[in-house]
């Protein structure tokens, strides 16, 4: 009667032991839970790859507490098999726990994607700041009110428009290759797809700005060229004139 007893009781510290275990698995599953469920994905390309070497920290560390939760797993199907003490409690608990490891893989693989996602798009975003700074810069010089006061003047200023034009030309094609860059992005899947067309969206129109300004600065030029040209024409005319008078 008492070895009875006591094999009763000895199950039952077993178990008792065995649900603390489970305890402190589901704790350890909980901490990092809160690790993995932020929604801070990076604001700029450093705070993105800095939350990459915490993630992947982290992945390590799931990677080597999987060997103590099959150690868990073990012991619970023992107990399974060998105790008829708290067996739903046990099957449900080792439900529980399978379900919250479940869990905590599938979010660390989502979060994994996210970041990887929003570096993609961090790098994207610093190719396209590039070509708008430029843009900028170009808008100004597009938009003076210096066409040139002589002949001399003029051609300088076409010579620096054709340069330019050239320069317009290579800055199109990579604004081309980023707009191109960015939709596979999209049809990727990233999940900042809303920004990203938006910044192909505003990219292209200010592309197709400057080149508006681009035309337009050109046919000023010109348009200042021939009036020179003709003013000169006519000075000349004049001088022939008073010589012949």
């Amino acid at each position: 009667m008492a070895d009875v007893r006591r094999e009763k009781l000895n199950k039952a510290i077993t178990v008792h032991q065995f649900i603390r275990d489970i305890d402190d698995e589901e704790s350890w599953i909980k901490e990092k839970k809160l690790l993995v469920s932020s929604d801070d994905y990076g604001r700029d390309l450093t705070g993105v790859q800095n939350l990459r070497k915490k993630h992947r920290r982290l992945d390590n560390e799931l990677a080597s507490h999987e060997p103590q939760m099959q150690l868990v797993r073990e012991k619970g199907l023992e107990l399974l098999q060998s105790s008829d003490v708290c067996v739903p409690e046990i099957r449900q608990r080792m439900a529980a726990l399978e379900e919250s490891w479940d869990q905590i893989r599938n979010i660390t693989g989502q979060r994994h994607q996210k970041l990887g996602e929003s570096e993609d798009f961090q790098i994207f975003v610093g190719k396209v700041e590039e070509e708008e700074a430029w843009m900028n810069e170009k808008q100004q010089i597009l938009s003076s009110d210096n066409f040139g006061e002589n002949m001399a003047g003029v051609q300088g200023l076409l010579k620096k428009h054709d340069a330019f034009e050239a320069d317009l030309a290579l800055h199109t094609q990579r604004v081309n290759q980023l707009i191109e860059e960015g939709q596979k992005l999209i049809d990727a899947g990233n999940h900042h797809s809303p920004m990203i067309k938006t910044r192909c969206d505003q990219l292209r129109t200010r592309l197709n700005e400057i080149a508006d300004l681009a035309r337009r600065r050109l046919q000023r030029l010109r348009d200042n060229s021939a009036y020179l040209q003709f003013m000169w024409k006519c000075d000349v005319v004049e001088s022939w004139i008073g010589l012949l008078l």
